[in-house]
């Protein structure tokens, strides 16, 4: 099964993070995707480091299933079509 993932930036990391779930979730729910995994990898750039917890905390609340979440601050995010840099972004993948 493939990993579910999601991308998304906005000022707001709630936004964000809110965006990135629908996608995960529309993930899911595809049968080529897997529909529980437990491992969370978490990407966020600077501009979301002093919300990482409360990102964290989040993704945790909204999927239950997910008991393991580890992840990283960097200057940028390079994903699926897209590069973020100097701007607040968030990417998710499931394993």
């Amino acid at each position: 099964k493939l990993f579910p993932y999601g991308q998304a930036t906005h000022p707001h990391w709630q936004m964000a993070a809110d965006m990135v779930l629908a996608q995960l979730r529309a993930c899911m729910k595809q049968d080529a995707f897997a529909s529980t995994p437990s491992l969370g990898l978490v990407y966020i750039t600077d501009h979301f480091a002093d919300q990482a917890q409360a990102i964290l905390d989040h993704v945790r609340q909204e999927l239950p299933f997910v008991t393991d979440v580890s992840g990283t601050v960097g200057l940028g995010l390079a994903v699926n079509n897209a590069e973020y840099f100097d701007e607040p972004a968030l990417a998710v993948m499931l394993c």
